[in-house]
C-alpha cells in the first residue's frame, strides 16, 4: 500500500490565501501588489505541479528500484530535468521511470489533453513571469482565482497519475 506523497491542501490554502489578499487589493488602482498575488499563485501553482511529479516519481524509486546505480542514475535524471512541458520534461521522465509499458498504462487512465494544455499553458506563462519583472510594465497575469480554477481540474488528473504510479508493481 502507497501513502500519498503529494500535497494537495498547502496548494490550494495557499492559492486561496492569494485569491483573498487580491480581491482585497483588485479594485485600487495605484496599487501593484493584485499584480504581484497573480504573479506568485502563477509560480507557486507551476512549481507544484512540477514538485508533484518529482515527488511521485522519486517515491516510485524508492518503493520499486533496489538497484542503487539505477536508482541514483534515474534521480538524477529528474533533477536535471527543468521545466514541465508535457512532451519535453513529464513524458520524458514519467517514461524514463517507470518504462513504456507503464506509461501508456498510467495515460489510459487520464485526459491526456486535458492535463498536456493545462501543463503547457502554464509551463509557458511560468516562464514569462520568471523573465519579467512588474515595475514599470503592462503585464498582465491570471487573478489566483482562475489558477486555484485550474488546480481543481489538474488535481483529479495528478491523483489519478499518483495513484496508478504507487500502484505499479
Amino acid at each position: 500500500m502507497c501513502l500519498a506523497v503529494v500535497n494537495y491542501s498547502n496548494i490550494e490554502n495557499t492559492l486561496a490565501n492569494l485569491d483573498n489578499t487580491y480581491l482585497e487589493y483588485v479594485s485600487d488602482s495605484n496599487c501593484e501588489l493584485p499584480i504581484l498575488l497573480s504573479k506568485t499563485a502563477l509560480i507557486e501553482f507551476s512549481g507544484w505541479i512540477e514538485q508533484s511529479i518529482d515527488q511521485i516519481l522519486y517515491d516510485y524509486l524508492d518503493n520499486h528500484i533496489v538497484e542503487i546505480n539505477i536508482n541514483t542514475y534515474i534521480k538524477n535524471q529528474i533533477r536535471k530535468n527543468y521545466g514541465f512541458k508535457y512532451e519535453n520534461n513529464i513524458l520524458r521522465i514519467l517514461s524514463i521511470t517507470i518504462g513504456a509499458y507503464n506509461l501508456e498504462n498510467v495515460l489510459d487512465k487520464i485526459d491526456i489533453n486535458q492535463f498536456k494544455n493545462i501543463v503547457d499553458t502554464y509551463s509557458d506563462k511560468r516562464n514569462k513571469a520568471a523573465h519579467t519583472h512588474t515595475v514599470g510594465t503592462t503585464t498582465t497575469y491570471d487573478a489566483p482565482s482562475t489558477i486555484l480554477n485550474d488546480y481543481r481540474r489538474i488535481k483529479p488528473i495528478i491523483t489519478t497519475i499518483e495513484q496508478e504510479v504507487c500502484s505499479l508493481r
